[in-house]
């Protein structure tokens, strides 16, 4: 989030300076093309602000029997946090698949408890811990 904000300043400053410098067609263009990018950007930063406001909200919901997001899932085979749509990321030398609640898969699991079994696209996980 810190590197979206400090492009934005770039484009903006760029941009002042852009137009001290720069009169006609030429210029138009080139500040068009920044205001597009400051969009995008924008956009960015918005996705990425949602994303931390989910994860805060998630650890808020440790210490349930079922899942739920925010639960980190351990089956037989794998590892699972539901939370938000980040893949596959290693931690002490084990594979978390860090899933969105609104995956298949974790609406499957949510409201499950240990022991049961969700099976979504021919593949079965027993699931062993949630924490």
């Amino acid at each position: 989030m810190n590197s979206i904000h400090d492009q934005m300043k770039e484009l903006v400053e760029e941009s002042a300076n852009d137009s001290k410098s720069s009169a006609g067609d030429k210029h138009e263009t080139g500040r068009a093309m920044m205001q597009q990018e400051q969009a995008q950007l924008g956009k960015v930063l918005f996705g990425l602000e949602q994303q931390k406001i989910a994860l805060e909200r998630n650890n808020s919901n440790k210490g349930s029997a079922s899942i739920a997001d925010g639960s980190l899932v351990f089956t037989k085979d794998q590892i699972f946090y539901i939370s938000i749509a980040l893949g596959k990321i290693e931690v002490d030398g084990k594979t978390i698949h860090v899933i969105s609640g609104d995956s298949p898969l974790a609406k499957k699991m949510k409201a499950h408890t240990m022991g049961d079994t969700v099976e979504v696209n021919g593949s079965n996980h027993h699931i062993q811990t949630i924490l």
